[in-house]
């Protein structure tokens, strides 16, 4: 039996032992039932008001808390004082190395007593792009899975749903009941802050479409989602300083808000609100967990939201600096949250329940308001029958390692996602007759790009910059290497947004004096995109950095002509006039590669950008429905309307791949 096996057992048996022992105000009779307080509750009373009343302030109040966990193969030993002591109401799980060790985690951590002996289930979740992040790196035994930018920039309401109920799928796969995200944060827009890939982008309409689809997948589900960082404003932030949300109010709603509403609306039970400041909401300057006028005025009354409001976490750097997390949870719970959101458990969890208790016992806050919040808390776990759920099976999540192969969802997603910002004279895509040599060098992906690629062209040859992978620069004795063995063709370098940018710009600009032709693939959040102009092509993929071979096969398909198609919006409708032939031509309504840029990052390079490569390699079929009850399945068509009207002509296009898409447009006849 390997060490890390024994361990989890042994943890196992301490979790389940540990909490089985009675929480705060209880005992154990002799047939080991708890015991709780004795209540005046007669037996008409709901079971959510019995148990509100069976249970003591502290527990009341611990059932408050969402802690994240410590421990990465079981809880450790402050998890375990915690759950002993103060049982909260909900635990988000780290980093694990693959689905077995999650599941195995949480059949653990659904022994305890509250559970077993109260009938009060425990919230457990996760981030299903963050769990793979195990200290030991990788992604360890986890599929790949887009980045939340990686679907703005596909922006396809199909592949998002279909996405949606893969990741839906998998959690509940590992017994976990609740989601922490969607994040609905848009972008930043503060010049120096840092953008992140785990956002939906720039675009309120589409944050809002997407967020709201992945909200209702987790939903159809049944897994409790937690869209992240209300109001929004949270990528804003520089170094040093909070977050600040900078909109102003009256353009809110169709704005930062626009996504947080949508989700409500598909039926969100559950609402994270950061701690973001909000001067533009809040007169006295307050944090928005921390602020009644963002939880209690904008988001209970104007949005009408009537579930779980999530505040915090109260752990966090921004908040500590001027108040105590303790005293910092009394003030999120008075102005208005149901439940605490925190990075870490142990004693300061322990010192914030007391604290929240002292301040019932002093009249700083209600019991009442204990009471009120843990209702909601209570339906919300009634309503999604967390009670009545099996633990999860260590063979089905052994399945999901399995088929680590990536999911097709996932990847129509990133094929999709795959943006050309940057193409001079044609230089994409590469034609495989062409007896061009062509080298793949970068940091990270060199060796999958080049795998991925040769099922394309043949003889690619690689490079890697193994230093730069490893020391975040390239050095100079890297690219004199590299370039004196260059002379012309074409240089693909692969770039994450992890690197600095010195060493990449200068690598362009020699390999240019060589006579290259430089193509670079940017992974991550495009910061970085107008620094690396020079290249004579610039194409984007949204990888994390963890895990990027399938992210490769997708900028393959797109380096060598085989990308997906889009179906371009119509800015106005066509006119015809009846008995004349209208000519149609597909070249002026479908464009390659799919993917437009999701974040506006400086002139040209703004939301909603992409440059068009040749189609002529990745078009396989057109089918016109031209709304009068004709078809025609040319790439040309002249057509004649019989009767004036407006028709809507669909056209239907299918790539190389098979991968079909559509898109719809007007005619008007007079």
């Amino acid at each position: 039996m390997g060490l890390a096996r024994t361990q989890f057992l042994l943890v196992s048996a301490v979790v389940f032992a540990a909490t089985s022992a009675s929480p705060a105000g209880y005992g154990l009779a002799e047939n080991g039932e708890a015991t709780p307080r004795p209540s005046s509750a007669n037996l008409d009373t709901d079971p959510i008001t019995a148990t509100i009343q069976s249970l003591p302030l502290q527990a009341r109040v611990s059932q408050l808390m969402i802690v994240t966990l410590e421990g990465a193969i079981g809880p450790a030993s402050s998890d375990l004082a915690l759950l002993r002591y103060y049982p909260p109401g909900g635990v988000v799980i780290p980093g694990v190395s693959k689905p077995t060790a999650a599941a195995k985690y949480v059949a653990a951590l659904r022994k305890n007593p509250l559970e077993i002996q109260i009938n009060v289930p425990l919230l457990i979740g996760a981030n299903i792009w963050r769990l793979p992040e195990h200290p030991s790196g990788g992604r360890g035994m986890f599929s790949q899975l887009p980045t939340l930018l990686s679907l703005a920039a596909a922006n396809d309401a199909d592949s998002t749903s279909r996405l949606g109920g893969l990741i839906a799928t998998q959690l509940t796969t590992m017994g976990f009941n609740m989601h922490v995200g969607p994040s609905l944060e848009l972008a930043p827009t503060l010049p120096g802050a840092k953008g992140t890939v785990h956002c939906l982008g720039a675009d309120p309409e589409f944050a809002a479409a997407a967020g709201a689809g992945l909200v209702e997948a987790l939903l159809d589900n049944g897994v409790v989602a937690i869209p992240m960082g209300f109001p929004g404003g949270g990528g804003n932030k520089e170094s040093t300083g909070p977050a600040m949300l900078l909109t102003p109010r009256p353009l809110l709603a169709e704005c930062d808000l626009l996504p947080f509403r949508r989700a409500i609306e598909k039926g969100a039970p559950t609402m994270h609100v950061g701690n973001t400041l909000v001067p533009m909401l809040d007169e006295d300057n307050l944090p928005a967990s921390l602020s009644a006028t963002v939880m209690k005025d904008l988001l209970r009354h104007e949005l009408g939201f009537k579930g779980v409001i999530v505040a915090g976490p109260m752990d966090a750097a921004d908040l500590s600096r001027n108040r105590s997390p303790a005293r910092a949870a009394v003030d999120a719970l008075k102005a208005g949250a149901d439940m605490i959101y925190w990075n870490e458990a142990g004693r300061l969890v322990m010192k914030a329940v007391d604290t929240i208790v002292a301040a019932v016992d002093s009249g700083d806050i209600s019991e009442l308001t204990i009471n009120a919040a843990l209702e909601r808390v209570l339906k919300l776990k009634r309503d999604f029958g967390l009670l009545e759920r099996e633990p999860p099976k260590v063979s089905a999540a052994e399945a999901l390692e399995r088929k680590r192969k990536y999911p097709e969802e996932a990847y129509l997603v990133e094929r999709r996602a795959v943006t050309v910002v940057l193409n001079r004279e044609g230089i994409l895509p590469l034609r495989a007759g062409k007896p061009v040599p062509v080298v793949i060098t970068g940091i990270g992906g060199v060796g999958e790009l080049h795998d991925a690629l040769e099922t394309h062209i043949k003889d690619v040859a690689q490079r890697p910059m193994h230093t730069a992978k490893h020391g975040g620069q390239i050095l100079n004795f890297e690219i004199e290497r590299l370039t004196s063995r260059i002379l012309g063709g074409i240089v693909i370098c692969v770039f994450p947004d992890t690197v600095k940018t010195a060493g990449q710009v200068r690598l362009i600009r020699e390999l240019k004096a060589k006579g290259a032709g430089v193509v670079v693939v940017l992974l991550g959040y495009p910061e970085n995109v107008g620094k690396l102009a020079g290249a004579d092509a610039l194409v984007l993929a949204y990888s994390d950095g963890a895990s990027v071979s399938e992210t490769m096969r997708a900028v393959a398909d797109v380096l060598a002509g085989q990308g997906p198609l889009r179906v371009l919006s119509a800015d106005r409708n066509l006119e015809a006039a009846v008995g004349d032939a209208i000519e149609l031509d597909v070249l002026d309504f479908v464009q390659t590669p799919a993917g437009r840029l999701p974040v506006s990052i400086e002139d040209p390079f703004l939301a909603g950008f992409a440059v068009p490569c040749d189609i002529s390699t990745a078009l396989k079929k057109a089918d016109w429905d031209f709304g009068d009850g004709q078809r025609a399945s040319r790439l040309e068509v002249a057509h004649v309307y019989k009767s004036p009207g407006r028709y809507p002509v669909t056209l239907t296009v299918t790539d190389r791949k098979g991968g079909t898409t559509s898109g719809t447009f007007h005619v008007v006849v007079e």
